[in-house]
């Protein structure tokens, strides 16, 4: 069998037919394609053990894709598509930090065409720790015939982690207001803390305030 007389003959015919078949399976295999343009949230993962994320930090960026209809519209009614960015590899200070397209989590066969960001700046601080004696906060009034006399917080110091730059300027830690307005008899609360919307969580559980009330002596 002569295989070189089987490959170019016809050659011409041979070509054409191939040009045909591939711009067939071009138009079969985008049969349904669009584009969109998608506002993505950013996901901030695997930051660093004892460190924190301090600072404004972008929260989205927009991101046209392009796949078959049906799935982009399964996107636009509630599959979600993220930009989860890593962290693992930052350090204490300003990080710039590169974003691809396979960082864009999509269903299969959605791809990123183009993105609004190509990098973030995340700056990064050490967390730290500092204990603080709670100081309650009240509102109101007892009822008439009755005093207030005195508040005592369990546990007696608290500790607190955020920052370095929020603990150094936090210099104290105190609840939000606790109303006694009208009361007649001491009360025990847990109460809310007042962050001043500051990235601190407290390490101490069960945390309580009584709040004394004296019946007035005549």
């Amino acid at each position: 069998m002569n295989f070189k007389s089987i490959l170019f003959e016809n050659w011409g015919i041979k070509l054409v037919s191939l040009v045909l078949s591939l711009t067939l399976w071009f138009f079969v295999t985008s049969k349904g394609k669009t584009e969109m343009m998608l506002t993505v949230p950013i996901e901030l993962r695997n930051i660093p053990q004892g460190m924190a994320v301090v600072g404004d930090v972008t929260g989205y960026l927009e991101a046209r894709v392009q796949g078959q209809e049906r799935v982009l519209r399964d996107i636009t009614i509630g599959k979600k598509v993220v930009g989860v960015i890593d962290l693992s590899m930052t350090r204490v200070g300003e990080n710039i930090v590169r974003i691809s397209a396979d960082d864009i989590k999509r269903p299969a066969g959605v791809v990123v065409t183009h993105m609004s960001l190509s990098e973030i700046r995340v700056k990064l601080e050490p967390l730290v720790r500092r204990s603080y004696r709670l100081r309650p906060v009240l509102y109101g009034v007892p009822a008439p015939g009755y005093r207030f006399a005195g508040t005592t917080v369990t546990p007696q110091r608290i500790v607190a982690e955020g920052p370095d730059s929020v603990m150094a300027a936090l210099e104290r830690l105190q609840t939000m207001p606790i109303d006694i307005q009208g009361s007649s008899a001491s009360l025990t609360v847990e109460p809310k803390i007042d962050y001043r919307g500051q990235p601190v969580k407290l390490l101490e559980k069960n945390i309580s305030v009584r709040v004394i009330i004296e019946r007035i002596a005549k």
